[in-house]
Parts: C-alpha cells; sequence; structure tokens
C-alpha cells in the first residue's frame, strides 16, 4: 500500500515546498540519498523519517497518543535533555479528543508560540498540502537567550497534528543552522 508522505524542502527558508509519494516501507533505499554528513532516521513509532546529522543522537517515546522523536547534538539518555536540537512530536487521532480541526489547532499553536518570546520569523507555506505555520522566537530557557525554529502542521485528511522544533542558544544559532537547515528543509512525515 502506498502513503502519500510530506517532503518538505526550502533553501534557507525560503519556503520552497515539494510533495512526493513514497512507497509505505521503513527502508532506507526508499529514501533518497542523505546529504553528506547525515543519514536517515526512521522514526519506529511512524512520525516519518527525517535526516540526523552524524554523531547526533536519537531517541523516541510514545504516550498517550502522542509520539515523539528526538534528534540531538547531545545524549538525552544520559543528559535528560538537550541543548541543540530537533524534536518531532505527532497526536493521532486528533477528533477524538479535540473539537477543533487539526489545520485550525496547527493555525492556532502558531499564534500562541507567537507570544512566548520576540518573534524573528513568521509565516505560512501553502501549496497541494497542508499549510505549513512557522514561527521562530527567540526566548530565555532557563537563563539562556534560546533561538527555537517552530513548524506546526494539522493533516486534516489523516487526522493528526504535527509539531517541529529546531532550537540552539541564540550565541550558537548560526553554527546549529548548519545542521538544522537540512533538517528542517527535508523530511518525511507519516508511515
Amino acid at each position: 500500500m502506498n502513503t502519500v508522505k510530506i517532503t518538505l524542502v526550502s533553501l534557507c527558508f525560503s519556503l520552497l515546498v515539494a510533495c512526493v509519494t513514497v512507497p509505505n516501507s521503513k527502508q532506507d533505499d526508499s529514501l533518497p540519498k542523505p546529504p553528506q554528513g547525515y543519514s536517515w532516521t526512521i522514526s519506529s513509532n511512524g512520525i516519518g523519517s527525517f535526516l540526523k546529522p552524524k554523531s547526533w543522537y536519537v531517541k523516541e517515546e510514545s504516550s498517550k497518543g502522542t509520539s515523539a522523536l528526538f534528534i540531538s547534538q547531545e545524549n538525552i539518555q544520559t543528559n535528560g535533555k538537550f541543548i541543540t536540537g530537533m524534536s518531532i512530536n505527532r497526536v493521532n487521532n486528533w477528533s477524538k479528543t479535540h473539537s477543533i480541526t487539526p489545520s485550525n489547532y496547527a493555525k492556532e499553536f502558531a499564534g500562541k508560540l507567537s507570544t512566548t518570546g520576540e518573534v524573528l520569523k513568521k509565516g505560512v507555506v501553502k501549496g497541494n498540502f497542508p499549510d505549513m505555520n512557522i514561527v521562530r522566537v527567540k526566548s530565555d530557557n532557563e537563563g539562556v537567550p534560546t533561538i527555537v525554529h517552530n513548524i506546526s502542521i494539522g493533516m486534516d485528511s489523516s487526522d493528526e497534528v504535527y509539531i517541529l522544533s529546531f532550537e540552539a542558544p541564540e550565541s550558537e544559532w548560526d553554527i546549529a543552522m548548519t545542521y538544522g537547515s537540512p533538517m528542517l528543509n527535508f523530511f518525511f512525515l507519516g508511515e
């Protein structure tokens, strides 16, 4: 069975996006060749396939209908948290516990994120796929100025909400984004 997967491609956050169909297969050979210095991480909990910089760490967890994937520079298993990295959350069967549609929630969530700090970037990417609501915010994380680039996607057709976030301390943001840009710009959602 084929499943439509969303490939998100944007050059330097210029918001260029493409949609492709990929076989429902959890094999690396069904994915495009990763950029040099990266490998594909295929989540076991159905979130999707994401680029992982070599030597970075991966952690997955699921609880109460939400699946999470973390790709981080620091080892979450050892440290209990990360400072630089990406988190992806997927909520399945959204309408069972919420009265708002996934797409409307994604818009509202982006609006709420805009109130959490200084907004550095905000927009909506529209196309022949669910809208991507993008908000980049600078705020305080335990006394450390931190930048977080958020993407919220509500998929009404599959009754799912995806929240993707890449974060790093402001003082390390430019270096961190040399890793983060490919991670945020090219990924597949879903199984």
